[in-house]
């Protein structure tokens, strides 16, 4: 039997841009995306586009490590590099506002190392 993915209203399946290339936010959902990789590579993660924006990332086939790279921080203590290691690894973030400033905080997280550049 197939897995089919059923979307909620305002969530949109982004494109996984593959390695060295920035992830393309939409404007006015929130959006998911499945990366795969066939070695180690590299994505960057810009801004939310708005306060309450989540994002969810996830390592669908590992080939090798993805690190990704945040313009924002993800959390409190200013990480800003994710790297997902194991099919599996999966993380949600969510907009903020911070000192009027859109940066990027952590909902959940399983399997994903973060640290800062």
């Amino acid at each position: 039997m197939a897995i089919k993915a059923v979307r909620l209203p305002g969530i949109v399946d982004m494109k996984d841009p593959g390695n060295g290339i920035a992830f393309q936010l939409p404007a006015h959902h929130h959006a998911i995306c499945a990366m795969t990789s066939a070695g180690a590579e590299t994505r960057t993660l810009g801004s939310p586009q708005f306060s309450g924006q989540m994002v969810t990332l996830s390592f669908d086939v590992d080939g090798g490590n993805i690190v990704l790279t945040a313009a924002a921080t993800v959390n409190q203590t200013g990480r800003d590099t994710l790297t997902f290691e194991d099919a599996g690894d999966e993380i949600t973030l969510r907009g903020v506002i911070k000192a009027g400033a859109l940066l990027w905080r952590e909902v959940c997280n399983d399997g994903v190392a973060l640290s800062t550049v």
